[in-house]
């Protein structure tokens, strides 16, 4: 599928926005994946091509805090347009102010022992929606974006926990701390342009579990996912990255220091 040329500025208008304002490329991600899926939502004629749809806009489901293919009645979900759902800062004591907007209380921390600090916190809003691309509630979040001197970035996104949101995936590892259970999981993410056709290999892969295609990208590109959830008086946490240089045991320990701040 070709974008149209309104489609194009407006991916174009939005990165070059971004670069204004600092956003991570986490973020730009997310945007192009949003682009992509409306274009997809805006072309369907029948069922069969909301599959599609569906399909793409699960893939970026770890990009945002939820489990994929959830056990509830959620299936995928997409970031809002309303911009007054987004705010970005780099000054830590807008901490408490933006924990408020998003109506949280969190055990978010400036830095950990490994060298991540914070350069960034954000609030923003997502879309779930339903199997047919219904909107059936919305999900609040904040995130604090970390990185380490060599500029490997890690994003820790936090929202009121919600069993429809659970996350079914079986963990790669766990730990516990005080004794709340933290897990990992490690994926690997296909991004591709949205024409793209998925292959054998791919679909052999997908079937395997743990390999995901995500559609929006303006080239093939493959990244490895690792990151780690957990949920502590009533709200859930998620530290992610991609092709990270933290190892499993140490991604847990960095939960275990939020947990136990």
């Amino acid at each position: 599928m070709k974008e149209d040329r309104f489609d194009s500025l407006l991916r174009k208008e939005l990165k070059r926005e971004t670069e204004h304002i600092g956003v991570s490329d986490f973020l730009k991600t997310r945007i192009d994946m949003e682009i992509t899926a409306r274009q997809e939502e805006s072309t369907m004629k029948k069922r069969s091509h909301f599959k599609k749809y569906i399909a793409a806009a699960a893939c970026i489901c770890l990009l945002v805090p939820a489990g994929i293919f959830a056990g509830g009645t959620a299936v995928s979900y997409v970031s809002t347009t309303n911009i007054a759902d987004y705010k970005t800062s780099t000054d830590w004591n807008d901490l408490d102010s933006m924990e408020k907007k998003v109506g949280i209380k969190t055990d978010a921390v400036e830095s950990f022992s490994n060298g991540y600090r914070y350069t960034e916190l954000n609030t923003d809003a997502f879309n779930a929606l339903d199997e047919d691309g219904n909107k059936i509630f919305k999900v609040k979040e904040l995130g604090v974006i970390y990185k380490n001197a060599s500029g490997k970035e890690l994003n820790c996104s936090i929202h009121a926990a919600d069993e429809r949101m659970a996350d079914d995936r079986a963990a790669d590892l766990t730990a516990e701390y005080d004794g709340i259970t933290v897990e990992f999981f490690q994926s690997t993410y296909k991004f591709v342009p949205a024409d793209y056709q998925a292959t054998a290999e791919d679909k052999n892969l997908e079937a395997a579990g743990n390999y995901y295609i995500s559609y929006g990208n303006d080239k093939v590109e493959v990244r490895e996912s690792s990151s780690v959830q957990w949920e502590k008086d009533g709200v859930s946490y998620m530290i992610q990255g991609f092709d990270t240089d933290v190892s499993p045991q140490e991604m847990l320990a960095m939960a275990g220091e939020m947990i136990q701040k």
